[in-house]
């Protein structure tokens, strides 16, 4: 029986950027590969499925409905079946609705237990039309929270659009969204080999992401608001855990991700901190270097957060009494 977990993509993007283009265009690139799709429809007829290429392994549809709607029933007892059939293909790939929201799609994967122990994501993809990237951030949250939700944001049809504005709309991305590896693309042709090699989840990524961050401005755009923490006491890290917990239960509608690079007192390696909608992990990252400076610094990524609570959250989880050695 095979050991490796099934690597996930999930496809998002609103409604005309051209997910179920690229998703082909994946497929194709792979020959090599068996690749699973569960294409979601909203309606009960999924037109999109029938749009998927024949070289795909197999396409399961969900209708009637939104993936993130139906999570607990529907996707997950599909997910329970497909590693039954570990062994007959290598790739999933996992396309939502145009409002859906990727986040909670995301969760069940990612968290532990069965889902964890099979399935292991890769890369939560976000499709941007180029010509209609921005009206779709200024009128729909829908929108806004796959953009800032996702690991690879991919502009495409960059065709119909000059320079400038390509320019204009890779800096709004990274505002929203300063994690995410941006690129550019024509009709759904982008360097695949790149998006294999990229995993935005991975704990490496992260810290790397987060030592490039020396100083993120706070950032707003229609209610997505994007800040860093930076603190230079320890946490408690048990308070911090129990903290966590309440905090994405609470505002998990809010909250869309948090990553950062904790200290934690007696730790000789710095932790790293993910949340995925209302679950979060905290793994072991690289040393401290022996001589280097030990801080904690957290990006925050929500709908209307304000940073003064968070902050006021997260300075009770510090250590009360610490001294530098």
């Amino acid at each position: 029986m095979p050991t490796n977990k099934i690597p996930v993509y999930i496809i998002t993007g609103f409604l005309g950027s051209g997910k179920t283009t690229f998703l082909n265009q994946f497929i194709h690139y792979q020959p090599n590969k068996r690749i699973i799709v569960i294409e979601n429809e909203i309606g009960k007829t999924n037109i999109d499925g029938a749009l998927i290429i024949d070289s795909a392994e197999d396409v399961m549809e969900l209708t009637a409905g939104c993936l993130c709607c139906n999570l607990n029933e529907k996707l997950y007892d599909l997910l329970f079946d497909l590693e039954k059939r570990r062994s007959e293909f290598d790739i999933l790939m996992i396309e939502t609705t145009g409002i859906a929201d990727p986040s909670a799609v995301a969760e069940t994967i990612w968290t532990g237990g069965f889902m964890g122990k099979n399935y292991e994501l890769k890369n939560t993809i976000c499709l941007a039309d180029a010509l209609n990237m921005q009206q779709s951030l200024e009128n729909t949250d829908e929108a806004r929270r796959q953009m800032t939700f996702s690991d690879i944001v991919l502009l495409n049809k960059c065709d119909l659009s000059d320079a400038t504005k390509i320019k204009d709309l890779r800096t709004l991305i990274r505002a929203l969204n300063p994690f995410a590896k941006i690129f550019e693309g024509i009709e759904g042709h982008f360097s695949h080999s790149e998006i294999l090699q990229f995993s935005g989840q991975s704990k490496d990524r992260t810290e790397k992401k987060n030592k490039e961050i020396s100083s993120l401005h706070e950032h707003k755009h229609k209610g997505i608001q994007t800040f860093t923490l930076v603190f230079d006491r320890p946490f408690d890290f048990a308070h911090l855990r129990h903290t966590l917990m309440l905090l994405l239960h609470v505002n998990k509608h809010q909250i869309y991700r948090i990553k950062g690079i904790l200290d934690i007192p007696d730790m000789d390696n710095r932790m790293i901190i993910q949340s995925v909608y209302k679950s979060y992990r905290i793994e072991e990252g690289s040393l401290w270097g022996e001589n280097e400076k030990r801080e904690s610094k957290i990006v925050f990524i929500g709908n209307d957060v304000e940073k003064s609570s968070i902050e006021r959250v997260f300075n009770q989880c510090l250590v009360k009494s610490f001294q530098t050695t």
